[in-house]
């Protein structure tokens, strides 16, 4: 029986983690090539350059060579994982942006288009103010591992699926506009033109609903990465005091 609840725990022991899993970045994380830089209101607390060299405040931090080892696993931990998590959610947001984008290319006026791009770069905007990827540079706005979860699942796809229904409708207002006033004639109907959104949106949520599989199926690894970076982070933090006010990985309460 004891052998039995062994196996049992030893296989399922990473899912039961994953679905309770509270571990967060209280702190917005900047990576870059060279540097890592740690965030709080848009100011650079925390710097690590070329992993082994300490900035904090914008002081060198002179470091024993067990620090130094500490804190270049500390910092490849993070380069290793952050931009994995910002490209899961930045390719679901760019899934959902490009299908609208593509769908209006070449249709309305030059004005009509300039405002519905306009509307996607505002949306766009306030969605990936949490996340940044650009080229190979990436930031993580301060959240949990279950903010993620719910940013895909119940923040996106409800965001995506009006921005796609209201952009979609102009379009199809200015198309029709244009065809009415041609040699053509050409009128479409309300349904037609609704059901075509429903199809874009329809796969728009496959597309997420994909990301939200993939963020799943890796969210136990996730968190145990998390929580070995905590541990890291609370051995430098008993070498470095310093560092005890930047708690970047924690558990969330």
């Amino acid at each position: 029986m004891k052998r039995f609840f062994f196996i049992f725990m030893l296989f399922f022991a990473p899912l039961l983690s994953a679905a309770e899993c509270n571990m967060a970045f209280a702190h917005g994380i900047i990576i870059s090539p060279d540097q890592i830089r740690i965030m709080q209101n848009n100011r650079t607390h925390v710097q690590i350059n070329a992993d082994h060299q300490l900035f904090i405040r914008g002081e060198w931090i002179t470091l024993e060579d067990d620090d130094t080892l500490l804190l270049a696993q500390y910092s490849q931990g993070l380069r290793r994982f952050v931009p994995e998590i910002v490209s899961i959610a930045v390719d679901g947001v760019e899934l959902g942006l490009s299908s609208i984008e593509a769908m209006f290319s070449g249709i309305g006026s030059q004005a009509q288009q300039a405002e519905w791009r306009e509307l996607v770069r505002e949306t766009t905007f306030q969605w990936m103010s949490r996340f940044v990827r650009s080229n190979d540079h990436f930031y993580l706005a301060p959240q949990s591992l279950n903010e993620l979860d719910y940013f895909l699942h119940d923040e996106l796809k409800p965001q995506l699926d009006n921005l796609a229904r209201h952009t979609v409708g102009a379009v199809w207002g200015a198309l029709r506009e244009a065809l009415r006033h041609s040699d053509n004639n050409f009128e479409r109907s309300d349904n037609q033109d609704w059901q075509s959104v429903g199809q874009m949106v329809d796969k728009i949520n496959l597309g997420l609903d994909a990301k939200a599989v993939e963020l799943e199926e890796k969210s136990a690894l996730f968190c145990q990465r998390m929580q070995e970076l905590d541990e890291i982070e609370k051995q430098l933090q008993q070498r470095l005091p310093e560092l005890k006010r930047y708690d970047v990985v924690s558990q969330k309460q």
